[in-house]
Order: structure tokens, then C-alpha cells, then sequence
């Protein structure tokens, strides 16, 4: 088994190749398969020292690049190292997943067209992931892929993630609430509404609306929601935890007494920071496709990389 690995597209894309080394080093056995230009990648590890016996190259020189429109270029650059990728991953029996920070309509573009869903009437759900108030994680499906969706396709991305809750996390019956602008049953628009009734007769543990204030509470295993309304939420849970640290550190330091040593406060809030931030948390996750997509942020690192295979690893197993 390999994991397969999209190294070109994102912002920082020496330190992400750094991380596939990385990644070999610190996780025992894993092997790595590598789509992009063979010649950079092996500039770029060249002296760094990892069992290169473990790692195989899918060579692919071009890129598609964030200002690429997603299905022309999905289309049109045959060469690239994200459809090279999705080719390898279509065609392979020892490859089971893939990861990539690339161009997100691209990534979603590309395992549509290449890949195939999983069922051809239904939207593939991008999810991702935040560590919540119990100590656990909550799924939010969909966080950005399908900003434009009828009451249907909520309820399948409730089914998706809850599936992926149980397999994945072992949670016996995830619990799934709809976002909205309250917990009454008839509250919200159109949309959410038909949803509601919709997710009340299914099979899933639906537990009703929920409020974006109450996300991080750990109340539900996963949020439903389109991806345009669960991207604001995400965004704003990302911005909203940049500011409260900001000020946290701001009132701390201001506030200390004198004579005390301020170390405390870089150590705590190092430690909050890593238990939020994106690099040590993995990816989304595309659902609904063939084979299942880790989605890592645009601004990967080579952190990033080592996490996100930890990730992958646990979806197939």
C-alpha cells in the first residue's frame, strides 16, 4: 500500500516537498508515491537524508496553479502533478488514497472528471475537521465545495460524514445537526427548512438545528451545511481563535505581575495555538468519490505533510 502525494500547488512548495522525507522518518513503514517533477523533488531532497527505497516517483513537470480555471485545466494539462495523480490513483489497486494542497476546484474538478463519484446522482462533500470542548472532533460537511445545494443533497452529506464519523472515529451513532439561525425547528430559510424534515425522516442520528456560537461545544459529531454557509463558519472560527489569541496574550502580558517569569504565557499559548492550527490537524476530506481525497491548506508545510499522511493512514485502515 502507498500513499499517494501531490507535491506541486501549493504556497510553500519546497517546505511541503521537505515533509514527504519528513514523513518516511517519523512514520514507520509508511511508503509514499509522488506525483510531480521528478528533477524539483530531488533538487529539493537532495542531502536530506530518508529511505529513498520507500518512496516512488510519478513523474508529471507541469502544474495547475491557483489562477487556473479548474476544469479547463483539468482538461488540459495532462502533464500536471495533480492529474498524474488522480490517473495513478484511478488506475492502481495499491494505491488507496491521495493527498494534495492544490487548487481546491481543481482537486474537485479532477475527482469528478478522472476519479469518478461514488454514486453518479449524488454531489461529492468536502469535510474537515476542529477539535471541539469534549476533546473530541467535529465533522463540518460541507465546508466549501458545494456553495449552491437543494435540501437533498444536505441530507447525503450528512450521510457521508456520519459514515466517515463511524468508520473512521468509531462513534456508534454520530450525532448530526443542521446549521441554522436557531435551534426551533421552524427556524431558518427555505433551504434549511426542507432539510429539516428531510434529515428528520432519515435513518441518521439527527438531533436537530444548532447555532454557529454553539460549533465548538462538542454537543454534535457533525454539522451539516451547504458549503457556502459552512466555509463562513469555518473562516470565521479560524479568524475568531487569531483574534481571542491576540488579545489573550495582549491582557496577559499587560496584566502580569511584576517579578513573574512570562514563559508561562508563550508555553500556553503555543499550546493552544497547535491544537487548532491547520498543520497539525491534517485535512479535509473529499467524500463521495472512489477513492477518498485528503485536501491539506494551501499554505502546507512540511509539517503539514507528516500530519496529513498520519491522517490517511487512519482513513484506510
Amino acid at each position: 500500500m502507498k500513499i499517494l502525494i501531490d507535491a506541486f500547488g501549493c504556497d510553500d512548495q519546497d517546505s511541503f516537498i521537505r515533509g514527504i522525507a519528513d514523513a518516511i522518518n517519523e512514520i514507520e513503514g509508511v511508503n509514499l508515491a509522488v506525483s510531480g517533477s521528478r528533477e524539483y523533488i530531488e533538487k529539493v531532497l537532495s542531502g536530506v537524508k530518508f529511505d529513498r527505497s520507500r518512496l516512488e516517483f510519478i513523474d508529471a513537470p507541469d502544474v495547475i496553479t491557483n489562477d487556473d480555471e479548474p476544469v479547463m485545466s483539468i482538461r488540459k494539462k495532462k502533464q500536471s502533478s495533480l492529474v498524474a495523480g488522480y490517473e495513478a490513483l484511478r488506475d492502481r489497486d495499491d494505491i488507496p488514497i491521495m493527498i494534495t494542497a492544490g487548487n481546491s476546484g481543481a482537486v474537485i474538478a479532477g475527482a469528478i472528471l478522472i476519479l469518478g463519484r461514488e454514486d453518479r446522482l449524488d454531489r461529492p462533500t468536502l469535510v474537515t475537521f476542529f477539535p471541539n470542548d469534549k476533546g473530541g472532533q467535529t465533522c463540518l460537511a460541507d465546508c466549501g465545495a458545494n456553495v449552491d445545494c437543494r435540501p437533498e443533497h444536505l441530507v447525503k452529506f450528512a450521510e457521508y460524514a456520519s459514515d466517515y464519523m463511524n468508520r473512521v472515529h468509531g462513534i456508534e451513532k454520530p450525532r448530526v445537526a443542521l446549521l441554522s439561525v436557531g435551534t426551533e425547528d421552524k427556524k431558518g430559510n427555505t433551504q434549511t427548512k426542507e432539510a429539516f424534515a428531510l434529515l428528520r425522516e432519515s435513518e441518521l442520528n439527527f438531533v436537530g438545528n444548532m447555532e454557529a456560537r454553539t460549533a465548538l461545544s462538542g454537543d454534535f459529531d457533525v454539522i451539516v451545511a451547504d458549503g457556502f454557509n459552512g466555509n463562513i463558519l469555518l473562516k470565521s472560527i479560524e479568524g475568531t481563535f487569531m483574534s481571542v489569541t491576540r488579545r489573550l496574550v495582549s491582557c496577559l502580558m499587560k496584566n502580569i505581575p511584576e517579578g513573574t517569569d512570562p514563559s508561562f504565557i508563550k508555553k500556553s499559548v503555543e499550546e493552544l495555538r497547535h491544537s487548532l492550527d491547520f498543520n497539525t490537524q491534517g485535512g479535509a476530506v473529499l467524500l463521495g468519490v472512489k477513492k477518498p481525497i485528503v485536501k491539506a491548506h494551501g499554505s502546507a508545510v512540511a509539517e503539514t505533510v507528516v500530519n496529513t499522511v498520519k491522517q490517511a493512514l487512519k482513513i484506510v485502515r
